[in-house]
């Protein structure tokens, strides 16, 4: 550089001697944390599954063939489905929440 002012700050001018810039504070937007969106989201799912499997609302009254496992296998595997579904529409709104901060 040939000793002037640095071209990136140009445009500023020096402050005078004995005066200071005004800082403002800036608080930055509140965003939605991730992670206790979708645990929540997993967790309710389960609770919703393992109680639609627990109370029989999907089972069938009259089998055609017998089922060979337990209950508790039914309480596992649709607890693991609605914790999915639920954990990742939780996580769908999470981003949509922090989509959303971002525009104001």
């Amino acid at each position: 550089m040939d000793g002037g002012t640095d071209p990136v700050c140009a445009h500023r001018r020096a402050a005078a001697p004995g005066t200071s810039r005004t800082v403002i504070s800036v608080t930055p937007a509140r965003r939605p944390r991730f992670l206790p969106f979708i645990v929540t989201g997993a967790v309710l799912g389960f609770l919703l599954g393992g109680a639609l499997a627990a109370f029989g609302w999907f089972e069938d009254p009259d089998p055609v063939v017998p089922s060979n496992y337990p209950a508790s296998a039914g309480v596992g595997y649709l607890g693991f489905l609605g914790a999915l579904v639920v954990g990742l529409a939780a996580a769908v709104l999470a981003i949509v929440l922090d989509r959303r901060t971002d525009r104001s």
